[in-house]
């Protein structure tokens, strides 16, 4: 990677700073961003449907498994072809499915490993993700050899790297929820205003169990449980956005690309004095 052809400016940034670049950078590419989210969202959403009106009911935790692996295969996706991108190769949704085929078996084995990992042994999955987050960048921007990819992880987390992912994986996923549930709401409040055809809230009666009608409905509800699939992958890209530009702190900050940009510059200034 050439950081002197970097789309973004090379600096140290706080989470905060990576989420608003996320938020520059999906308005700039707008429109390729959302034809690559769609292709995982939509046979995702058809498929938590078709699997909520086949069970009925307990149709919440299937359905977040299958958008926890479409959208692991989006962030796959995002970052091949994002990730050339911010170093000056255009972006099309054709590079990110073909660099994602590259290495799929390799990516989704040890995505799945990951994330089962953290729940066999008990373990929230943000203390491995925050050892393992990174994988996408490793294996499809980087291009790593499987053999090395325990290596790099292990090097992206020194420095303070992996207390600086944690931190900054839970401050993303409050984030991505506030603003996933803040969405369905809308959505909800919408469809009963314009639709008079509520989706969740106008659909409860008051009554003394209402907390517990309200869990049911989640977790039963076909209807309620693919809306808050749709509001999620509505939010999903800014959220991976985030913790990409998170993977580009951690490298300037562990391989001093803002000080070799700074030398560079400084080198071209003398020359030209002394030219």
């Amino acid at each position: 990677m050439k950081v002197e052809v970097c789309i973004v400016s090379v600096e140290r940034r706080c989470v905060g700073g990576c989420i608003d670049l996320a938020f520059v950078f999906a308005r700039q590419f707008f429109l390729p961003l959302s034809w690559l989210t769609l292709c995982f969202a939509v046979p995702s959403t058809l498929l938590a449907w078709l699997l909520g009106e086949s069970m009925g009911r307990d149709v919440l935790i299937p359905c977040t498994v299958i958008f926890a692996f479409f959208s692991t295969m989006l962030g796959g996706a995002m970052i091949a072809t994002v990730g050339p991108q911010v170093f000056g190769v255009p972006m099309n949704t054709m590079s990110a499915l073909r660099g994602l085929g590259s290495r799929f078996v390799p990516f989704a084995l040890l995505a799945i490993l990951a994330r089962s990992t953290g729940l066999c042994m008990v373990i929230p999955v943000v203390f491995v993700l925050a050892w393992c987050g990174h994988l996408p960048e490793v294996m499809f921007l980087e291009r790593t050899p499987l053999s090395q990819i325990s290596q790099r992880l292990s090097w992206l987390g020194r420095g303070g790297g992996y207390s600086r992912n944690f931190g900054r994986l839970l401050t993303l996923t409050c984030f991505w929820v506030l603003f996933a549930v803040g969405l369905f709401l809308m959505i909800d409040l919408m469809s009963g205003w314009v639709f008079n055809s509520p989706i969740f809230f106008g659909t409860i009666a008051p009554s003394p169990d209402l907390l517990k009608a309200m869990t049911s409905r989640i977790i039963d509800d076909p209807l309620v449980v693919v809306t808050l699939h749709v509001a999620m992958w509505m939010t999903y890209p800014i959220l991976r956005l985030a913790w990409f530009f998170c993977y580009l702190d951690q490298r300037i900050r562990n391989e001093c690309w803002d000080l070799d940009l700074q030398f560079r510059v400084e080198a071209v200034r003398l020359q030209e004095q002394m030219a």
